[in-house]
């Protein structure tokens, strides 16, 4: 998840040439200096990769700690591939199941010490501690244990400060993938309180040795990262400051594209796109498919039982416990006019939650639940559903089929998605009422499975290991959201982790496709191009798959290319 599962939200981007300072120089001047500026949605939530968990936060965090590898991704195999990064090689041992990994060895962190193999060694320490209780604890899961239990110190082992060994329990395709998580300073992290790690102001001011660094962070306003000049992983960034502003709306974030503040807007709408395309000779449209889905979210379990429950099952929610009902509620909503009237050809109706981009896994032959809402009104009947009252809302047991639906803010396209599905769900007598949530509160709350109902998005992991999605030990898998328990699921999970070959588990993934179309723990919505409008001036973006900022050391600025580009609409 450095990025990877950690994709939650499909976020929505814009860059630009101008920093706050530059702005006094005018145009002109702001257009020759390094600087890029880039427009979220949203404030970052945290900047420790322990707990980050949405995407913006992901790729900043990427850059600030790199990885011992890095990883493209063969849109023809639809695999990732991988090359060194903070490990220069490594080579494979005990039959597969060791990765000895070959650092660096004159990486620094920004305070001047050293990174070590123990660097590594303390983060996997600690994504895998529940004291520390880390969103992505799944990290160390396919590590070898000593009579059942896991000493990430045996595990990940330290042999001199250059050299790290992963002893993994077998050879598995996911090895490279749960080696190439971000990496933390041990000498600064080992000194704190574990379970005080998520609110220690080390995760608001880290100490990092990536190609940027954090240089500022004002709330709801701006993060400002600056080239690290002593950075070896793998150089400093070209660009002197990577500035994001946060800026909720999105006419806003377009109208600095057309007046030439801003070089790169994402999230931009499929009509937007057509008319760019044709008023903006200085402007390149990239729309890249698909591992950002959109999803309505159905709490499967109790929120107040499994807050004050450790037990393996939690009792089942009183609306959407069953599966009957969940099937229902998919049918009601015309996933396929959604598609059509806000992404056109920049979408496709989403089932499964595997992404057509991962050609090998992807059930080609299944079709996802048709929009039948007489059907859905049928099957709400036969799980007891009736409107016994006559006030137009279903009832049962004296209780009434009627729920908050909660949408992270300053995202506009999901709050008028919600206002159509709220039409819709009337047509079968639902009630649904809307509630927007700011966006860092949306993900600690949602994670915490506090919420009966929610409409947000994720971003698939890049590596088939959806554990954290979909395991049934809810303690441990803060993003499997709904509370979704499976024991088939779990076996197929475990099942692929011990193949040769991604490919190898391609029948065991169209099961998993079959048992979650049938038990429709969420309405898949549909899978979100990520469409970007991208200014000639930035250069070396790697703007695709692997997100916005991949590879962001990379970026330049052409200082021969035009300034403002007029738009009109």
């Amino acid at each position: 998840m450095g990025s990877r599962v950690l994709r939650v939200l499909p976020c929505l981007f814009a860059i630009a040439l101008l920093g706050c300072e530059t702005k006094k120089e005018g145009m002109t001047g702001a257009s020759h200096r390094p600087v890029v500026t880039i427009a979220i949605e949203g404030d970052i939530d945290s900047f420790n990769p322990l707990f980050a968990e949405d995407i913006t936060a992901g790729e900043i965090n990427d850059l600030l700690f790199p990885a011992l590898v890095s990883s493209s991704f063969d849109i023809t195999s639809g695999e990732l591939t991988y090359g060194p990064l903070l490990a220069r090689s490594w080579e494979y041992a005990d039959e597969g199941r060791d990765v000895v990994f070959h650092l660096l060895p004159n990486a620094r962190w920004t305070d001047g010490s050293p990174v070590t193999a123990r660097d590594v060694q303390l983060t996997y320490e600690l994504y895998g501690d529940p004291a520390v209780a880390s969103v992505r604890q799944a990290a160390v899961d396919n590590l070898r244990r000593t009579r059942g239990e896991l000493d990430v110190r045996k595990s990940v082992e330290v042999r001199d400060d250059s050299t790290v060994v992963f002893h993994f329990a077998a050879a598995s395709p996911g090895q490279l993938f749960d080696a190439g998580l971000p990496i933390l300073p041990a000498h600064v992290l080992e000194k704190l309180p574990r379970k005080d790690l998520r609110t220690d102001p080390v995760s608001t001011s880290p100490v990092s040795f990536g190609p940027f660094s954090l240089a500022r962070w004002i709330p709801l306003q701006e993060v400002v990262l600056e080239s690290n000049a002593q950075s070896v992983v793998p150089y400093p960034a070209k660009l002197s400051q990577l500035i994001l502003r946060i800026i909720p709306e999105y006419r806003t974030r377009l109208s600095q594209l057309e007046s030439g503040e801003v070089d790169v807007v994402g999230g931009i709408r499929p009509e937007d796109a057509r008319e760019l395309t044709r008023n903006a000779a200085a402007v390149e449209i990239i729309s890249t498919p698909g591992r950002d889905y959109d999803f309505l979210g159905w709490n499967n379990i109790d929120p107040e039982a499994a807050a004050t429950t450790t037990s393996a099952t939690v009792k089942p929610h009183k609306l959407f416990g069953s599966s009957g009902v969940r099937r229902a509620l998919t049918m009601a909503i015309n996933r396929e006019e959604l598609v059509e009237a806000y992404l056109g050809d920049h979408g496709r109706v989403a089932f499964g939650g595997i992404s057509p981009l991962f050609t090998w896994a992807y059930h080609q032959s299944m079709k996802p639940l048709p929009f039948d809402p007489q059907r859905s009104s049928s099957l709400l009947e036969e799980e007891g559903w009736r409107d016994s009252d006559g006030d137009g809302v279903l009832d049962k047991n004296g209780l009434r089929f009627s729920f908050v639906l909660k949408v992270p803010a300053g995202n506009q396209m999901r709050t008028v998605v919600a206002a159509a599905v709220q039409q819709q769900l009337r047509h079968v007598k639902i009630e649904m009422r809307i509630e927007q949530v700011e966006r860092a509160t949306f993900w600690q709350e949602v994670t915490m499975r506090k919420y009966d109902a929610w409409l947000a998005g994720f971003s698939v992991p890049l590596q088939m290991q959806l554990d954290d999605l979909w395991g049934s030990d809810l303690q441990k898998y803060p993003f499997n959201l709904m509370g979704f328990q499976n024991a088939r699921v779990d076996s197929i999970l475990a099942a692929v982790r011990s193949l040769k070959a991604e490919s190898d588990g391609a029948l065991l993934w169209r099961e998993f496709q079959e048992i979650v179309q049938e038990e429709q723990p969420c309405t898949f919505l549909f899978w979100i191009n990520n469409i970007v409008a991208v200014n000639k001036r930035v250069r070396g973006t790697r703007i695709g798959v692997l997100g916005t900022l991949h590879h962001a050391w990379e970026w330049h600025v052409d200082t021969t290319a035009q300034v403002v580009t007029a738009v009109s609409h």
